[in-house]
């Protein structure tokens, strides 16, 4: 495998321990006889972990994970080209082998450099282990091709670690967003709703006194009192949209059935539901991002779909909970579908539902059809049961 391929790899965006895996496939094709691993650098628990190695045997497998000391600590020599140390072992006398000595060389190797992964700002990455058959080979300068393996290592870590950090600011930014849209519903209903509630009050007293009003102040005054009552009933919607009491004291069952039928009222959206009513209860947050999913698959059915009806089933048992909401319409483009395959952007919606799968430690799949009308879409997430509240069940709507 040529570093283009690699590189082809790389920028299709798979996983970090398929990237590091074509990485070790480029190096045991240069290096005929040996066999690589990559190995990343853990900064909460400062060690070196196994990422990927497919040529590596199992026992020198359970060696390497073993290890209790950074694999780069010793330098026993200078790759002159590019500055970088190699660390190179005699695993029949290293005293790093000390303890997994007889279950490494049982593997059939003998000796192996280190290279360590940097990354631009020259902090540690990870490094690349190459285990040799022979302890005599010398290490004069680190091959060309190995300069490039390590730096492909360090494109795809680099990679891993910019997506870790923008999973987790889009995870900061979601539950800011949650929060600010409960606290705008709390001021709506409680500050604002009450203000409506008074004037409410005065308008009525005013319309029933009308007798004593010239005939076109109680036409303004009625008038006054339907509008204020649209106005107030509006926002109560709003609110409950923005973040339904319900969620909180029913749970989400319940929930989605008010808000579908909230939809149908105001949009003519025919929702089929299959929840039952011994839904347990989840953690907050879980039902929070639950009820976003819903929320956002509906939103997308209404806004993009075609479909006039949709359908909700959640399933659970003692492992987890699935829920999949459905339509009939004209499906996901096949290239916003291809981005979403590739983890790439896709707009705030599929990508904010799929990191709140995420962080719930589910995951969320997609099925769709362009092929016409009546096939549509199915948004599937499923989650651990560890997201459950323990012995608390939904109430039934």
């Amino acid at each position: 495998m040529t570093e283009f391929r690699v590189l082809e790899h790389l920028a299709q965006g798979v996983p970090v321990r398929e990237a590091l895996s074509r990485v070790c496939d480029f190096i045991d094709g240069e290096l005929p006889g040996a066999v690589s691993a990559v190995l990343m650098f853990d900064e909460t628990e400062m060690k070196f972990r196994l990422v990927a190695g497919p040529r590596v045997p199992t026992l020198l497998t359970k060696a390497i994970e073993s290890l209790q000391v950074p694999p780069c600590d010793d330098i026993s020599d200078t790759a002159p080209r590019q500055g970088r140390p190699v660390t190179v072992w005699d695993i029949r006398s290293d005293s790093l082998f000390a303890d997994h000595r007889e279950t490494a060389l049982s593997s059939g190797f003998t000796a192996a450099w280190s290279l360590p992964i940097w990354s631009a700002k020259r902090t540690t990455l990870g490094t690349v282990v190459i285990f040799y058959p022979d302890s005599g080979s010398p290490v004069v300068e680190i091959p060309k091709s190995m300069e490039i393996a390590v730096h492909l290592a360090a494109i795809a870590i680099q990679h891993h670690h910019n997506e870790v950090e923008m999973q987790a600011l889009t995870r900061r930014l979601l539950q800011s967003h949650d929060e600010e849209r409960r606290n705008i519903a709390h001021d709506l209903h409680d500050s604002m709703g009450q203000d409506l509630a008074s004037l409410l009050m005065t308008l009525g007293r005013a319309v029933r006194r009308g007798v004593e009003l010239p005939p076109e102040l109680e036409q303004m005054f009625s008038e006054s009192l339907s509008l204020a009552q649209k106005i107030s009933d509006e926002i109560c919607t709003l609110s409950c949209l923005l973040h339904p009491p319900l969620l909180d004291v029913c749970g989400l069952g319940v929930a989605i059935e008010a808000y579908t039928n909230e939809l149908n009222r105001r949009h003519g959206l025919a929702v089929e539901l299959e929840i039952s009513p011994q839904l347990p209860r989840l953690t907050e947050g879980a039902e929070v991002a639950l009820f976003r999913i819903v929320q956002t698959s509906l939103t997308n059915v209404l806004l993009h779909s075609g479909s006039g009806t949709a359908q909700i089933k959640i399933d659970y048992d003692a492992d987890g909970l699935t829920l999949t909401v459905g339509d009939q319409g004209r499906g996901i483009p096949a290239q916003v579908l291809g981005r979403f395959l590739r983890l790439e952007g896709t707009g705030v919606g599929l990508s904010g539902m799929r990191e709140r799968a995420k962080a719930l430690g589910g995951h969320l799949e997609l099925e769709t059809s362009e092929s016409g009308p009546g096939h549509g879409t199915a948004v599937k997430v499923t989650i651990p049961s560890s997201n459950f509240r323990p012995n608390v069940r939904s109430l039934s709507a």
